[in-house]
């Protein structure tokens, strides 16, 4: 998304989505999560569109890890999207936001007991599994349940062996991999086989998710290849039909400079990539044209998330480094601790045209706390306030309470007005369930 669709200055003051980030830094408090709800609407625009021009046969299921508040559901559920959900927490915040049950897709290498019989009590019956135990799970919670008659529905997540160029933490479709069953074995189609002897499922199709943060295309075309192989096979060696094939999400989003910018253009010509390769198999082959499952969760998120600071302590190293600290950290954003994330900062209030390279740090008891390295940022002073760009994923999802810090607010800002989504944490709540 183009930058200045993100944010502008007005009277030297930065405002996002309509709204003065001092003013929120002033009424909310720092640190502050900012969620700017018109980039949301538009990413969710932009991908409907997209999707129902290139393969109409489609779902688009936002992956709840990225950023998951009863908020978002509601956001989502209004464009019609399903979502992704990997814990029973997730699960649990989604049917309180009343999301539809059947637009709701169980995911996860290793659902607890607790978790599977809390989803089919619910009415949750989309599971995505990989492995044997998840099965034998399935069918000992559904003969638990009284009065259960419905049939499950089973996506089994397949291992392409596709590397994509990230961070080999967030790659997921490696051989090497403790997600999905490896493509290429014999017992993935044997474990399909199964699924289709037990009268309480219903085998609906096949899963997989090749990493994150991907800029290019060709993974997705690799991917998708792969898969429509198997499909093949599955139709030519068991007269198998797959009705549904999920590819995933992982789409790249912009953090900094070092980013591609990506486009309306750029993310059409992934999806209508992994169309194409999949309308010309069904072709080809014969087969059922399968509904298309796209899971953009960063990709909508990533870039309508600002978190805001106070900047505290500066330390210059002559010759070495200068040292930003503010008043959050890992507690609120461990990406860069985790693997090196990086971030722009921005300082809020234009005062000079002067910029400098800093470190800006966190106030955790870690020398590893830190948000960004050697960003260039407009000259700062104890008491400025800062935003950093992108954090709508995977910062307020990851937050701990790590050196009993408080999790910040998530506000939501639409066309200049506020709203706190989640509440922001106090000391009474740190303490609350100790003995």
């Amino acid at each position: 998304m183009e930058q200045e669709l993100k944010f502008s200055f007005i009277n030297d003051h930065m405002i996002i989505d309509g709204c003065d980030t001092l003013k929120l830094a002033k009424q909310y408090g720092t640190p502050v999560y900012l969620m700017s709800k018109s980039i949301i609407d538009l990413n969710c625009q932009m991908f409907l569109e997209i999707l129902k021009k290139e393969y109409p046969n489609s779902i688009l299921s936002y992956a709840s890890k990225a950023f998951c508040c009863k908020e978002m559901y509601r956001i989502i559920k209004n464009y019609g999207f399903s979502c992704d959900v990997v814990s029973g927490g997730e699960l649990a915040t989604a049917l309180s936001a009343n999301f539809g049950r059947e637009k709701i897709f169980f995911h996860g290498n290793n659902k607890t007991i607790s978790e599977i019989e809390y989803a089919i009590k619910n009415n949750v019956l989309n599971f995505i599994v990989d492995n044997d135990t998840e099965i034998e799970n399935l069918l000992n919670c559904a003969k638990k349940i009284k009065n259960f008659h419905k049939k499950i529905n089973i996506i089994v997540r397949v291992n392409p062996g596709i590397e994509a160029h990230t961070h080999e933490f967030v790659q997921t479709a490696k051989t090497d991999s403790k997600f999905g069953i490896d493509i290429n074995n014999i017992e993935t189609e044997k474990f399909i086989l199964k699924i289709k002897e037990h009268d309480e499922f219903n085998f609906l199709g096949l899963h997989c998710h090749i990493g994150s943060q991907i800029f290019d295309k060709e993974p997705f075309v690799i991917a998708t290849k792969k898969l429509c192989d198997f499909l093949i096979k599955l139709k030519q060696k068991y007269n198998i039909d797959v009705g549904l094939l999920n590819i995933g999400g992982g789409f790249g989003s912009w953090y900094t400079k070092k980013d591609k910018n990506l486009k309306k253009s750029d993310y059409k010509a992934f999806i209508s990539a992994i169309a194409k390769e999949l309308k010309n198999t069904v072709t080809r082959n014969n087969l059922i044209q399968p509904t298309l499952v796209i899971e953009p969760g960063r990709s909508i998120v990533a870039e309508a998330g600002f978190t805001l600071y106070t900047v505290g302590n500066i330390k210059e190293i002559k010759g070495i480094r200068k040292y930003v600290a503010i008043d959050g950290g890992m507690f609120e954003n461990p990406r860069y601790i985790m693997y090196g994330a990086e971030y722009t900062a921005i300082k809020c209030e234009h005062t000079s045209t002067q910029q400098e390279k800093v470190t800006i740090v966190g106030k955790c008891c870690e020398s590893g706390d830190c948000i960004t390295k050697d960003a260039k940022v407009e000259k700062l002073n104890v008491g400025d306030i800062i935003a950093i760009l992108s954090t709508g994923a995977y910062n307020y999802s990851m937050a701990s309470n790590y050196n009993r810090n408080p999790i910040p607010p998530v506000v939501l800002l639409d066309k200049g007005k506020s709203k706190v989504i989640v509440k922001g944490q106090t000391y009474k709540d740190l303490i609350k369930y100790d003995r």
